[in-house]
């Protein structure tokens, strides 16, 4: 009988359990999870911290999950080594999984030593439930927050802060949001959010400590020597794989087109494969890598489709997808194609290399054309192939839209519809994997009666 170990109990983890069962009835499929929960759904997890919603909407999978699917979960168990030429992990209280093949679904977090104190227990990193918990339990009122790093998990951060009453400070790095993603126009809508959250934002300044009191983060020590103090401190930033438990502590570690990594036997996806250079945190490529890993694991053939650099998220609440190439260096060839933008809290463009072909797609505040382009840019079309009706929809004023999108009623992720969408349909949200259906709005289709 097969074996097979999942080290990660995340959405790439999961979503590879679930298609492995599909797989293999008979196969003994092991998790192992640090954290001591069930699958929650991360998305949700800065509208639990601030009070939004309660606990019991964010559990994804209860206990019966694993039961029902026959899954052997190891919560609050962490693997100390993998040994690939016995086939066996390692876990801290002394366990020893043997294992057929093991998938490494572990994501990333932040590197010890990424600046003095920035491994300190009291540092927020916004990764887990027991993150939210910690500014859950305190009163935000009259209390101060500060987040440095770039990308979704810090904006997140943010989300949570400003919400549960926390007079924020955002410090980023460059001298714009999230420089690697968004251009100038996109940074700006971003960083107006922002402010209008109430939140101080600090551009162009890098950490060079954390200030402690009594053992615990009070504060960050920003280049030049200034101090800004604060309740709750947050790190998002430095991010490594956490891989730390395959052999020679990870290094040599990298994944092929099929998941495989040096060692036989050991595959890795998800967030964990991402190039620490990157600040993506990407729960649709995730949940994708998971079912596409988990065919892997059951011996079918890898259904991977061109790689495409895609992030699907929400910006303190305004939907923002970026794919492909979305900011053009000065001199380069790129040609861009924006229309009459930024109109307000909308924007979006068109990247295409020097033979007009599609390379980058940036949008912000309405997503619906995402899944059109995405497509697009994976078959490499020329613009003048694309299709006219997505260009009129994206770049001129009309009032009848062919490409639709709805919003999940759990994680608020706005999903683009398939060509002939109607209501009635069951649709699942890739993001927090719920379950709904399609039903007749006002203006169009919407989420309802989540199943």
């Amino acid at each position: 009988m097969a074996g097979f170990v999942i080290v990660g109990n995340g959405v790439t983890g999961i979503r590879a359990a679930e298609v492995l069962r599909r797989s293999m009835r008979d196969a003994d499929i092991t998790i192992v999870a640090e954290e001591p929960y069930p699958f929650y759904r991360r998305p949700q997890l800065a509208d639990f911290a601030s009070g939004v919603v309660g606990e019991a909407r964010l559990w994804a999978k209860k206990p019966a999950f694993y039961e029902e699917n026959r899954l052997d979960v190891r919560l609050g168990a962490r693997v100390l080594s993998v040994d690939p030429g016995s086939r066996s992990a390692r876990l801290a209280d002394g366990t020893a999984l043997v294992y057929d093949k093991l998938l490494v679904a572990s994501g990333r977090r932040v590197g010890v030593g990424a600046f003095a104190g920035s491994d300190l227990p009291s540092v927020n990193h916004f990764k887990t439930l027991d993150d939210a918990r910690a500014i859950r339990d305190l009163d935000g009122a009259g209390k101060a927050g500060l987040v440095y790093g770039d990308g979704l998990v810090a904006l997140e951060l943010v989300r949570a802060l400003t919400a549960a009453g926390f007079a924020t400070t955002y410090v980023v790095p460059g001298e714009r949001l999230w420089p690697e993603v968004l251009d100038e126009d996109a940074a700006a809508i971003i960083a107006g959010r922002i402010k209008a959250s109430g939140a101080e934002l600090v551009t162009g300044t890098h950490v060079q400590a954390v200030e402690s009191r009594d053992g615990r983060a009070a504060g960050l020590i920003l280049a030049g020597g200034e101090t800004r103090w604060a309740d709750v401190v947050g790190v998002c930033s430095g991010y490594q794989p956490a891989v730390e438990y395959l052999p020679d502590g990870g290094r040599g570690f990298k994944v092929d087109a099929a998941f495989a990594t040096p060692w036989e036997g050991i595959y890795a996806a998800g967030d964990v494969t991402v190039d620490p250079a990157r600040s993506h945190f990407n729960w649709l490529r995730s949940w994708r890598h998971g079912a596409s890993a988990g065919a892997v694991l059951a011996g079918q053939p890898a259904d991977v489709p061109a790689d495409v650099d895609l992030l699907n998220m929400a910006a303190l609440g305004l939907s923002l997808v970026a794919m492909g190439r979305t900011v053009v260096p000065y001199r380069s060839t790129d040609r861009e194609m924006v229309g009459d933008y930024p109109v307000g809290e909308f924007y979006k463009k068109l990247v295409f290399d020097s033979d007009d072909v599609l390379v980058g797609a940036l949008l912000v505040g309405s997503i619906a054309e995402a899944g059109a382009l995405e497509e697009a840019l994976r078959a490499r079309t020329r613009k003048a192939d694309l299709d006219p009706a997505l260009l009129r929809q994206m770049f001129e004023v009309t009032y009848r839209t062919e490409y639709q999108g709805v919003q999940c009623p759990v994680c608020r992720h706005e999903i683009q519809l398939g060509a002939g969408s109607r209501a009635g349909d069951a649709v699942a949200c890739p993001i927090c994997g719920t379950d709904f259906v399609l039903a007749q709005g006002e203006v169009g289709l919407v989420a309802r009666g989540v199943r």
